[in-house]
């Protein structure tokens, strides 16, 4: 009798874990992942990234950091929280950027950045430290070129200037505010 006792005992525990498991795989099956439309549904998502850009040696080109990263898998885009993007081009004075978030797409070709955006150039080659913040940036991290459409301020050796549009090429060492230019130069030494 004891026997008989346990072996229905282990039927029924077999088929209230059977039983749940198909609840519970309907359960999840019947929950739809809104598609946001535009760039499509949320693959995945994760937190505290830091993610790596090599050249064709295999050299560090640039590191990613961002609180919390979300993919969109049908278009393969990425929204990022607090990004921050550091050039490592050997060859080129260190460029940082940071933003209150991104928007990156085609795999990392281009991102748009928004919300306080910083972009701070190390000194180096004989240059001064050089900062520029405005609202949105657009940048293209394999080819360290920055551009801006609104309004920039730009910080450099005691100078501050404020423009209607930028573009800032660190390959190319070169920085082109485009419209509505004013600036103030402190003066260097006594006259």
């Amino acid at each position: 009798m004891a026997e008989r006792l346990s072996s229905w005992f282990a039927v029924v525990l077999m088929l209230i874990v059977l039983g749940t498991s198909y609840w519970y795989a309907q359960t999840l099956r019947g929950q739809v992942v809104p598609d946001s439309g535009r760039i499509g549904a949320v693959d995945f998502f994760a937190e505290g990234i830091a993610l790596t850009g090599f050249d064709a040696l295999g050299r560090p080109r640039y590191r990613l950091f961002a609180d919390r990263m979300t993919h969109f898998g049908s278009s393969d885009d990425v929204d990022l929280l607090m990004p921050r993007l550091l050039s490592m081009r050997p060859d080129q004075p260190r460029v940082q950027a940071t933003a209150l978030s991104a928007h990156v797409q085609n795999n990392g070709q281009s991102a748009q950045l928004r919300g306080n955006v910083v972009i701070t150039r190390e000194a180096g080659r004989g240059r001064e430290e050089m900062r520029m913040e405005t609202d949105e940036l657009s940048a293209i991290p394999d080819e360290d070129h920055f551009w801006a459409d609104g309004p920039v301020e730009l910080r450099s050796d005691g100078a501050v200037m404020r423009a209607h549009g930028m573009d800032f090429d660190n390959v190319a060492r070169r920085i082109e505010l485009r419209a509505r230019v004013v600036g103030t130069f402190a003066r260097r030494g006594t006259p």
